[in-house]
Order: C-alpha cells, then sequence, then structure tokens
C-alpha cells in the first residue's frame, strides 16, 4: 500500500465552489473506479484546505512534500479549480 500524487482540475464556472467541485470529482471517481480504499484516486482523499497558486515547479513540488497521504488541497486561478495531493494505492 503506497500513495500516488495526482493534480485534477477542473473549470470554476462548473461549480459553487471548490468544495463542491471536490465532491464532484470524488463521486465521478467512486463511479469509476469504485469504493477501493486503495483506488490510487482522489476518492481516497480528504480534502484539508487551499494553498496560494505554486509561482514555479519547485514551488508545486514542496506543496506536494507537505501534504500526507490521503490528503487534498486545492489552489485557484483565474478559471479552473486545481487539486492536488496524495491517493492511497
Amino acid at each position: 500500500m503506497g500513495a500516488t500524487s495526482f493534480h485534477q482540475s477542473v473549470p470554476k464556472k462548473n461549480y459553487e465552489s471548490a468544495k463542491q467541485a471536490f465532491r464532484e470529482l470524488v463521486e465521478d471517481a467512486l463511479y469509476e473506479h469504485g469504493h477501493d480504499p486503495y483506488s490510487g484516486t482522489i476518492a481516497t482523499c480528504s480534502l484539508s484546505g487551499e494553498i496560494n497558486e505554486p509561482e514555479s515547479d519547485k514551488h508545486y513540488e514542496n506543496a506536494l512534500e507537505e501534504l500526507s497521504k490521503r490528503e487534498c488541497v486545492y489552489f485557484e486561478t483565474q478559471d479552473k479549480y486545481h487539486f492536488i495531493g496524495w491517493a492511497s494505492c
């Protein structure tokens, strides 16, 4: 049992909030991959908060390194919500 990083982006215009977007991404992952607690998808994670948009690849990597297994955070750009984290697999 391990962890794999993920990054999923969705258009902000399709959701009222980042929390709603996260819930729908989880529902989609459950539909596509089932309820396996080690599916390696966003469905294995809890949303723990918002971060500032990473300014570079190094900042992005540092943001991931600060997260625990099964933890997801998000950041916003002008038109998208971005979710990053570590999914159990």
